[in-house]
């Protein structure tokens, strides 16, 4: 029997999934010399796109410091490179580098395996009902933000 209120047992185990799921990307992502916290920006940039750091903090959904310091790490590790903004000197324009763009390409690889190992024991039916209503979600999520 359940002795905490739903909406606190939701978000402990919302909170617990993703960090465990967060650990297992790492432990994957480790021996390609990559991280989870890059996903977002090898995701949005990995087919040779161009984006400013503005829309990679929205599309990672953090805040925009963060990513500067994601970023920064990421070009002092020959991951990323910049450019300035033709149409704006006060912006930077970020591209994968040759190295980056190899390794964004195991990402996808990466993540359907761990996928995989956290859906053990699920039937595809199961699998879909949970993706379905995570989706929904974070959905009602962002909308009260």
């Amino acid at each position: 029997m359940r002795t905490q209120a739903p909406c606190l047992s939701i978000g402990f185990l919302a909170t617990t999934t993703g960090r465990l799921f967060t650990r297992l990307m790492e432990q994957k992502l480790k021996p390609a010399g990559m991280r989870a916290g890059q996903i977002p920006v090898f995701l949005a940039l990995g087919k040779g796109e161009i984006l400013n750091q503005k829309y990679l903090a929205e599309f990672a959904g953090i805040e925009q410091p963060g990513m500067a310091t994601l970023l920064a790490r990421m070009e002092r590790d020959g991951l990323i490179e910049r450019e300035t903004d033709p149409n704006d000197k006060r912006v930077s324009q970020i591209r994968l580098t040759s190295d980056g763009l190899m390794k964004s390409q195991k990402i996808i690889p990466i993540m359907e395996e761990a996928s995989e190992e956290a859906f053990k024991g699920f039937t595809p039916l199961e699998r879909d009902i949970l993706i379905t209503l995570l989706e929904r979600m974070s959905s009602s999520l962002e909308r009260c933000l």
